[in-house]
């Protein structure tokens, strides 16, 4: 703020707004802060903090300092498209804090088309091996989605291709390694009331996965899986769940928060023969989730944990088999 005041003037009005989905990745003092100058209306604190901001920049004509894209607000607000120049981001070093343009672009990327994808005829479907299962990936790709949204790491499993390269299964770029990963649990999403899988996920220490529909920072977007899945995830909330993998003096555990979603999230308990009646999530409040305990996402998503770390040493028993994809394809814009 005071840096954004230096260039603009001392007297310039600055709004902080704040997305629930953050709250979890504060500890307790910071937590309390927070509430300290929301009370005193210092800051906004919203579900979905760009529906807000955004409305706000349009009607008086504000500038938007922000790490997101926003594409998929631009049919709403094509004024975003038009108006590049209000959009900035920033980085901070050793001279202090500096303002670039966040590089708002003519818009979305085009989906993958079936004529880019080739050889998915089943004959060859080669396995994510533990190298590439145990490793962080990142998209390079400019115009991807998840390089949009996603800080340094993509939210899936990665695909592979005939030449046992790791692909991203949004772009089908090729990707780039990041490193090892911390100790790693298993995120099964299924249509709870088939059972049939939609996507498995994985979840890492110290890092927060946001369950939803449209395109989340740091989070899955299951809105992608509507056409197959309609029923089970048309009631979930733009951000929904939030999943945290964390440490402390009691061992690893899992933490779920329902992030202020309209259809709720309910709880299903594990008592040793079978899982008991859901009871709802309390909106915001960390619940830990014991081993075979799942959550319901609006009614119709089934989200699992595994229980154990992965064997570093070997992919995940239940990864399924990927398609691969025979070439490296760009986006077209």
């Amino acid at each position: 703020m005071s840096a954004w005041r230096a260039r603009h003037g001392a007297d310039v009005r600055v709004e902080l707004v704040v997305a629930k989905a953050l709250l979890p990745a504060l500890d307790a003092a910071d937590r309390s802060e927070l509430s300290r100058r929301a009370a005193r209306g210092e800051v906004t604190v919203r579900a979905v903090a760009d529906t807000f901001l955004l409305e706000r920049a349009e009607a008086e004509g504000l500038h938007v300092l922000s790490g997101d894209h926003f594409l998929d607000f631009r049919v709403r607000h094509p004024w975003i498209r038009s108006h590049p120049e209000r959009f900035h981001h920033w980085h901070q070093d050793e001279h202090g804090v500096h303002f670039v343009p966040r590089g708002i672009d003519p818009g979305p990327p085009r989906p993958l088309a079936p004529e880019d994808v080739e050889g998915l005829d089943g004959s060859a479907r080669p396995h994510p091996g533990p190298e590439i299962l145990n490793t962080r990936w990142r998209c390079a790709e400019p115009r991807c989605p998840y390089a949009r949204t996603w800080t340094g790491l993509i939210p899936v499993w990665p695909r592979v291709d005939v030449d046992a390269r790791a692909l991203c299964p949004e772009c089908a770029g090729v990707l780039a390694a990041q490193g090892p990963r911390r100790a790693t649990r298993q995120v099964e999403l299924a249509d709870h009331a088939t059972g049939e899988s939609i996507e498995r996920l994985p979840l890492e220490l110290g890092i927060n996965l946001v369950l939803g529909r449209g395109r989340i920072a740091n989070g899955y977007n299951l809105g992608t899986r509507q056409r197959r899945f309609g029923e089970a995830v048309r009631y979930i909330s733009r951000q929904h769940v939030l999943l945290r993998f964390a440490t402390g003096r009691a061992g690893e555990r899992v933490l779920a928060v329902d992030l202020g979603s309209a259809n709720g999230t309910e709880i299903e308990r594990w008592n040793g023969a079978g899982h008991e009646p859901g009871r709802p999530l309390a909106v915001d409040v960390e619940e830990m989730l014991a081993p075979r305990d799942r959550l319901v996402l609006g009614g119709g998503v089934r989200v699992e944990v595994g229980a154990h770390d992965l064997d570093p040493k070997a992919p995940p028993r239940d990864v399924e088999h990927t398609e691969h994809v025979a070439r490296r394809t760009v986006p077209r814009g």
